[in-house]
C-alpha cells in the first residue's frame, strides 16, 4: 500500500472494539489511513510518535483534527503538538489490545520502540539491515546500549517493523540480526561498532573516536543473511 522509498506507517486495529493506533504517519499516508479506516469501522485512539520528526506532527495533527485522537510521544519531546507524554515501561490500550513502550535513545533522545505482541516498531532505532548512523560519539554509545539491552534481548522470532526503508528491507527479525551482526554479540564487536560508525562522523568525533577504541579491524556484516519469513497474521504496512 506504498510507493518504494517512502517511509512506512503502521496501523493496528483491535477487531473487537474497533480501536486503533497509527504509528509514524507520514503526509502522503493521511488519504489512504483515513479511508481504510473508515472502511473497516475503525476509531482512530492513538497517534504515536517514535521519534520527533516534523513531517510525522503534521501528519498527526491532520489526522487528530479529523478523529479527536490524541498525539503521544516520549516525555522528552519538545513540541506543543503531543498531548500524551510517555516513559519506558508505560503500556497504553486500544480496545483489548495494548502496547508497551521501549524507551530506545541514541539516534535522538526521544526515541522509543513499541512492543505489541511478537513485534517492535523501533522507528529509526534499529532498521532492517542494522543500526542507522549517528551524529556524535556520545550518541553511538547510547544507540549501542538501546540496541543490545532493549531490543536484542527479545527471542529471536520477534518481528522488527523499522521507521525507515533500509537497502529495500522494510522487515526483519531479532534472529536475523544476531546471525548477521557480530557487532552486537560482544565486546570486540562493540568495539568495531563503534569504530566503523565513527567514518559516518564529522573528522573531530573520528579522532576522538580512533583514541578511544585502538582496534586493528573491523568486523565486517556479511551481505547473506537468514531471511525470517513472517507468519500471515502481520500489521498493515501504509
Amino acid at each position: 500500500m506504498h510507493p518504494q522509498r517512502r517511509p512506512p506507517g503502521y496501523l493496528l486495529g483491535d477487531p473487537v472494539t474497533r480501536e486503533a493506533v497509527i504509528i509514524d504517519p507520514m503526509p502522503a499516508h493521511v488519504e489512504t489511513l483515513e479511508a481504510f479506516m473508515a472502511e473497516r469501522g475503525l476509531n482512530l485512539r492513538y497517534i504515536l510518535q517514535t521519534h520527533h520528526e516534523p513531517a510525522h506532527i503534521t501528519a498527526a495533527t491532520v489526522l487528530k483534527g479529523h478523529s479527536g485522537a490524541r498525539i503521544v510521544a516520549h516525555e522528552s519531546t519538545a513540541d506543543e503538538h503531543i498531548d500524551l507524554r510517555l516513559r519506558h515501561g508505560d503500556v497504553l490500550y486500544f480496545g483489548e489490545e495494548s502496547l508497551r513502550v521501549l524507551h530506545t535513545p541514541g539516534l535522538s533522545p526521544c526515541a522509543v520502540t513499541y512492543w505489541w505482541e511478537d513485534r517492535l516498531f523501533t522507528g529509526i532505532t534499529l532498521l532492517a539491515t542494522g543500526a542507522a548512523p549517528c551524529t556524535n560519539q556520545n550518541d553511538l554509545q547510547t544507540l549501542y546500549h538501546s540496541i543490545t539491552h532493549r531490543l536484542l534481548s527479545f527471542p529471536g522470532e520477534t518481528l522488527i517493523y523499522p521507521g525507515q526503508e533500509s537497502k529495500g528491507r522494510r522487515l526483519t527479525s531479532i534472529e536475523e540480526l544476531r546471525r548477521k551482526d557480530n557487532w552486537f554479540n560482544n565486546q570486540r564487536g562493540k568495539r568495531a561498532f563503534l569504530r566503523s560508525c565513527a567514518l559516518l562522523l564529522p573528522e573531530k568525533a573520528l579522532v576522538e573516536t580512533a583514541s578511544i577504541n585502538d582496534v586493528n579491524e573491523v568486523v565486517a556484516q556479511k551481505e547473506d543473511v537468514h531471511h525470517y519469513m513472517p507468519g500471515r497474521n502481520i500489521p498493515a504496512s501504509l
